[in-house]
């Protein structure tokens, strides 16, 4: 790994304000689309007029998340641990610890993929599915897996013009990939991933679920976008804060 990459992975703490909106009261479930889009859009502006791009902790929080909702025991400990440089080459990560570090990786790559506007391609999503299994994920992929990896990525690639009808499909395709996996194993942190590219495509942020809270929503879009709004809002307005 560089120099440049261990750089981005070094340990730090949630800023207090950023940790404040994480942890902020849920929005209504009964959200009027009108409002909730102009005051998107307003804050879409100002982080705009600020170059922001999503901050390291934000990332890291969303993989300490996407863990969690897989039932992996992963905490920040084990964060710091998997993001420290290791010294003593003799000394070796355990698994679950390498799988968080290359998940980190992943996002930072994915962040930078949709500064430069880049298309996501099937060989990042195969890449991602590897380096996620530690060598655990021997299954190799079907051709019938590989064709539907291909209809994923179109539908992420071009999502919907606007927002209320590009929300609606993000949530009704993360669902439906949750529901059908598409992968062996580690589906449902492939979807999150995917997830991100999705709403990054639309110009929104990483999102960070609540495990306790969350899990329940994933069997229906419909209970999951408006949780979706609410975890876009409140990632917005830590970007701003931050």
């Amino acid at each position: 790994m560089s120099k440049q990459e261990h750089s981005d992975l070094t340990p730090d703490r949630l800023t207090p304000v950023f940790d404040r909106v994480l942890l902020a009261r849920p929005l209504s479930v009964d959200v009027e689309w009108p409002r909730w889009l102009r005051g998107i859009e307003r804050k879409r502006r100002s982080l705009a007029a600020k170059a922001s791009t999503a901050p390291d902790t934000l990332i890291r929080q969303a993989t300490l998340s996407s863990f969690r909702l897989e039932g992996i025991d992963a905490s920040e400990a084990d964060l710091e641990e998997a993001v420290t440089p290791t010294r003593n080459r003799r000394l070796f990560r355990s698994g679950q610890r390498t799988r968080m570090r290359n998940h980190l990786a992943i996002l930072f790559s994915v962040e930078r993929l949709l500064r430069k506007r880049h298309p996501l391609k099937a060989a990042h999503v195969v890449r991602w599915y590897t380096v996620i299994g530690g060598g655990l994920s021997t299954t190799s992929l079907a051709e019938p897996e590989m064709e539907r990896i291909e209809r994923v990525v179109r539908r992420i690639n071009s999502p919907q013009m606007r927002l209320q009808p590009a929300l609606q499909e993000i949530a009704k395709l993360h669902c439906d990939l949750l529901a059908d996996p598409m992968f062996p194993s580690f589906n449902g942190i492939l979807a999150r991933l995917l997830l991100r590219v999705h709403l990054g495509h639309c110009g929104l942020p990483p999102v960070v679920f609540d495990p306790a809270v969350d899990r329940q929503r994933f069997s229906d879009p419909n209970l999951l976008l408006p949780r979706l709004l609410e975890l876009v809002d409140r990632s917005l307005d830590g970007l701003l804060a931050n």
